[in-house]
């Protein structure tokens, strides 16, 4: 059985397990890597992903009657800390901003694809790209469980939207710390020269290759890591180890592929991402269509439209 096979099974399988065995309405979905568990109560929204493994589909296509029900139970265990997440505290309007600020994050949106659903969602928006304020609620392994934050619930905080806004931004590069790799070496698997991918700060080996045509910025976890284009510095720091302009295909939502102007023409850059999203992103990975750039001299990030640079400037 090939790969996509054993997916498409598990995923049914674990569609049927969820709607027989857990008292919760669960949508089960694929997601680049991912079986993505997703609730909807009311306004609240929590997902659970787990990674699809070679030995977590071995076991649920082929593994006896008993590892199939001890591999189902751990995923219910999973499910079960997501509800307790998405009862947690966080999520209540009662909610204290000081008890609950170092759970906060942005997640990077789709605006176009998702814009009615952020009417009453705090949320940055830069051009296409929604940055949207989420609430780990918990980890696992190298995943996390987040709840869409809500207007209601940050109202007794008094303090601005804005102001929460930017400092989730800020905890988010914290708890998630941006990583930069050379296309062409994680292409042809020298793992040893692409190293851990750490960027920032000064005196760590850098990733920026002379005459290389592209990079991949990504998160820690390489889950929701578009946002890291946003960090406070970053823009800045690969303006600097480009030395000059550079150009941003946002690949998924969990990455952004980096092209120094000089390499490559922003018409090729879009063409190569239009095709991405249109035949390896499924719909809720998508982020947008248009290529942004960022001038070094201006310090401006903005989208090239028919070649024309239009600066983006962040709104709520």
């Amino acid at each position: 059985m090939k790969r996509s096979e054993k997916i498409e099974y598990v995923q049914k399988f674990l569609k049927e397990s969820v709607e027989k065995g857990f008292p919760y309405p669960f949508q089960v979905l694929t997601e680049d890597g991912f079986f993505l568990f997703r609730l909807k109560n009311g306004k609240h929204e929590c997902c659970a992903r787990l990674r699809q493994t070679e030995e977590l589909l071995n076991i649920l296509c082929e593994g006896t009657k008993a590892e199939k029900e001890a591999a189902t139970e751990r995923i219910f265990d999973i499910l079960r800390a997501a509800i307790r997440a998405q009862e947690s505290t966080a999520l209540s309007e009662e909610s204290d901003y000081g008890k609950v600020k170092s759970d906060l994050i942005l997640r990077p949106l789709n605006y176009q694809l998702i814009r009615d659903e952020l009417e009453d969602v705090p949320h940055i928006l830069a051009g296409d790209v929604a940055l949207v304020l989420y609430a780990v609620m918990a980890h696992e392994g190298n995943d996390y469980f987040t709840a869409k934050m809500h207007r209601a619930q940050i109202e007794n905080w008094q303090r601005p939207e804005r102001e929460v806004l930017e400092e989730a931004l800020v905890n988010t590069s914290f708890l998630y710390p941006p990583r930069l790799y050379c296309v062409e070496e994680i292409l042809s698997w020298e793992k040893k020269k692409h190293g851990d991918g750490r960027f920032m700060a000064e005196g760590e080996a850098s990733p920026f290759r002379k005459g290389a045509r592209g990079y991949l910025l990504t998160n820690t976890l390489e889950i929701n890591g578009a946002i890291a284009l946003f960090y406070p510095g970053v823009l800045k720091k690969l303006a600097e180890g480009l030395e000059g302009d550079f150009y941003i295909a946002f690949t998924s939502i969990h990455e952004a592929q980096i092209h120094a102007a000089g390499m490559v023409t922003p018409e090729a850059v879009e063409t190569s991402l239009r095709d991405t999203n249109r035949h390896c992103n499924r719909r809720e990975e998508i982020l947008t269509d248009r290529v942004y750039c960022y001038r070094r001299e201006t310090q401006s990030l903005g989208i090239i439209d028919n070649g024309e640079f239009l600066e983006v400037k962040r709104d709520e």
